[in-house]
């Protein structure tokens, strides 16, 4: 069993047909608008040529994308992140989020891309970026991975491209934490510095009272982390030396 006729595409048009009308010859067309229905389109003139011709103008004067829409998969990769980076601005999260996505941006993603169509980026290629990025740190790769994974989302809602390629890559491996424990000499000279503080000559203020001395050597003597030991209070500790 044999298919249809193949849906003519968003943006396009079909065969141009002509004939002659008395002394004039009509051009006609049927052309698929954005809202995806076809729509048909003619044009007169006084030769098949030139009719063909007035058509074609008429056609190119109409809207291959949705209105508004900024990016196409033609647009550069540096288009979107500047326009990204405007949209970036009205969000509503810290400065400091802000400027750590604007250096990852800056540094590491747009020169990685900056050469590329929107079209042209793939999964493969982004896997390709991500996995040189891993070389270099976890956390490096991914920041990158989180950038790059908001701006095709931003493409996406301007009509720009079909897919997400960041959704296809292979997650990144996490490194496994080492856990590290201070040497002798590094504990003794963490306990004399904690000893020695604001106690010395010419210490202007009020002395210490102790605390960090003694916070030091609850951590050392019962394995807490810092915030737990923190949220101690003397009643809650018992010398049993």
């Amino acid at each position: 069993m044999r298919g249809g006729r193949p849906r003519t595409a968003i943006g396009t048009y079909g065969t141009v047909n002509v004939r002659k009308l008395g002394c004039r010859y009509l051009a006609e067309t049927r052309y698929r608008d954005v809202d995806g229905r076809l729509r048909r389109v003619t044009a007169r003139c006084t030769s098949p040529t030139g009719a063909v011709a007035t058509l074609k103008e008429r056609l190119a004067r109409r809207p291959g994308h949705p209105v508004g829409s900024l990016l196409s998969p033609a647009s550069a990769f540096g288009e979107l992140a500047d326009l990204w980076l405007v949209d970036l601005e009205g969000r509503d999260i810290s400065e400091g989020t802000k400027a750590e996505y604007r250096n990852v941006l800056r540094l590491h993603v747009r020169p990685a891309m900056q050469h590329y169509t929107l079209g042209e980026i793939t999964t493969g290629r982004v896997e390709w970026f991500l996995k040189a990025e891993r070389a270099v740190s976890y956390s490096r790769a991914r920041m990158s991975r989180t950038i790059l994974s908001q701006l095709f989302r931003y493409a996406l809602r301007q009509d720009a491209i079909g897919r997400n390629p960041v959704e296809g890559t292979s997650p990144l491996a996490k490194p496994k934490g080492r856990p590290q424990a201070l040497s002798l000499e590094q504990i003794a000279t963490i306990r004399k510095a904690a000893a020695a503080w604001r106690t010395g000559d010419g210490v202007l203020g009020p002395r210490p009272d102790g605390q960090v001395r003694d916070l030091i050597e609850v951590l050392l003597g019962t394995g807490l982390r810092p915030g737990e030991a923190l949220a101690l209070r003397l009643c809650d500790i018992e010398d049993w030396s």
